[in-house]
């Protein structure tokens, strides 16, 4: 099993781990096509689209009615869904982890019954990514016996990649993500600098501080003085939308380096078309069913439901001080996400009262202090939104786990292919054996085609 559900998009890499195995992608409960159906706006795409551009847009740091505006927003989105989902047969407490690590269990179970095998004997093969080493490490915590036991075959195997800090995350404080945010967001200076200049990166300068000093003055014109652009009705490109996008950036160098580069080059000259066009500014939506909305519209609501029941209201920033702190301390962690990331995350759990049933609240963290065929952690030395730290410290929480380490930069290792740590995944699904904790692999490529 492999989630997120991207066993299309990314075929040629997986079939890179080996061709013994079928491949089952999968969305957990609620997201995408997966139910039950998470959206608060029942009647179409307009109010989502309009909503979640404001939702999810960053605070000013510098200004207190812009962590206000947060805060009564998060408010309204708290009080608006949870009406939304207030019929006494609503589903939406079910789209959990807990709830769907028990859909992979039951999966698991069918499969072994449909060869003829004991259901209650079966195992978990998987390869989760993201929030998708959520679901891994919790099913190992909650079943070990379905992933790792010698006494049947075939013994399960878990590889889980770009790890999220799982005690931080059913926390709901979500601050953990964003250790290694800036250092990552400042390797595309580095590496647009060392393509040279007339190289690929036209937005080269004649050190790293040039090209970020470029990049800083862009945002200092744009918070003055936002962009007007006209495609399908008239709007402005703001300060706010660039620190959004730029989020983004660090996540897969390969492929967004390069148009980062050429928009910024853009932006440089007062042009916010490419901005617009990818943040879908000023395009319009309409109530119907031939509207086509921007894919990652499609994870906003989920990702904030869900979230918010693994919370279970244990970091709920209730008081507009414990708001303002908990900015704080996100803002100083990263200074180029921080305001980005803050009102995009913990805040809007604040009054979103849909609790999950008691069965289906995980309490502590994700852990197995013995394992009899251990599981396999990866990341990459430098990760925007899964640090490196958060896969060390869930490595050492599940009994004799190992880690491999990519030297590459972005979410996850698949980001940026390596046939050596390809090899090291088929080894462990073929045979389960694992690396040597902390063994490092290079990345085949570098971004702007630079040489290695």
């Amino acid at each position: 099993m492999v989630n997120p559900c991207f066993v299309l998009n990314l075929a040629t890499f997986l079939t890179s781990l080996g061709t013994d195995n079928n491949l089952v992608g999968f969305d957990p409960r609620g997201v995408r096509n997966s139910g039950p159906n998470l959206s608060c706006f029942p009647n179409g795409e307009l109010g989502t689209s309009r909503f979640y551009h404001d939702i999810d847009a960053p605070i000013d740091y510098s200004d207190e009615k812009s962590y206000a505006r947060a805060f009564e927003r998060a408010a309204a989105f708290g009080d608006f869904c949870t009406k939304a989902h207030s019929a006494p047969n609503d589903t939406a407490k079910y789209a959990n982890t807990v709830a769907t690590v028990n859909d992979m269990r039951h999966y698991t179970e069918l499969l072994a019954e449909s060869k003829g095998q004991e259901p209650g004997k079966s195992k978990l093969w998987y390869y989760g990514l993201s929030y998708g080493t959520v679901l891994g490490t919790t099913f190992a915590s909650l079943f070990p016996s379905r992933v790792l036991s010698p006494n049947f075959f075939p013994v399960g195997r878990i590889a889980v990649d770009g790890v999220v800090d799982a005690e931080d995350y059913y926390q709901g404080k979500w601050i953990a993500n964003v250790a290694e945010s800036d250092e990552s967001f400042r390797y595309f200076f580095q590496v647009c600098y060392a393509a040279g200049e007339g190289g690929n990166c036209s937005f080269w300068a004649d050190s790293p501080a040039a090209i970020e000093a470029r990049f800083e003055a862009i945002v200092n014109d744009i918070e003055i003085r936002p962009i007007p652009v006209a495609i399908d009705t008239p709007a402005i490109v703001t300060a706010s939308d660039l620190k959004a996008y730029s989020l983004q950036i660090p996540y897969s160098p390969l492929e967004s380096f390069p148009t980062f580069a050429d928009m910024l080059v853009e932006l440089e000259q007062r042009n916010g078309t490419s901005l617009a066009y990818l943040l879908q500014i000023g395009r319009r939506f309409h109530d119907d069913c031939e509207a086509a909305m921007p894919e990652w519209y499609e994870d906003v609501e989920p990702r904030q439901f869900i979230a918010c029941i693994d919370a279970n209201d244990r970091y709920n920033l209730s008081t507009f001080d414990a708001w303002v702190q908990h900015t704080d301390t996100v803002v100083n962690m990263t200074r180029y996400f921080g305001e980005a990331w803050a009102p995009a995350t913990s805040i809007n759990c604040r009054k979103l009262n849909i609790k999950a049933p008691t069965s289906q609240v995980f309490e502590g963290y994700p852990s197995a202090s013995k394992t009899s065929n251990p599981l396999f952690f990866l990341s990459t030395i430098l990760d925007p939104v899964t640090p490196l730290r958060s896969a060390e410290k869930m490595t050492k929480r599940f009994g004799g786990a190992s880690l491999l380490i990519q030297n590459s930069v972005g979410h996850t290792t698949i980001v940026s292919a390596s046939e050596c740590t390809s090899g090291y995944l088929r080894n462990y699904f073929d045979d389960g054996s694992l690396p040597e904790y902390g063994t490092h692999c290079e990345a085949d490529q570098v971004p702007f085609g630079i040489r290695k």
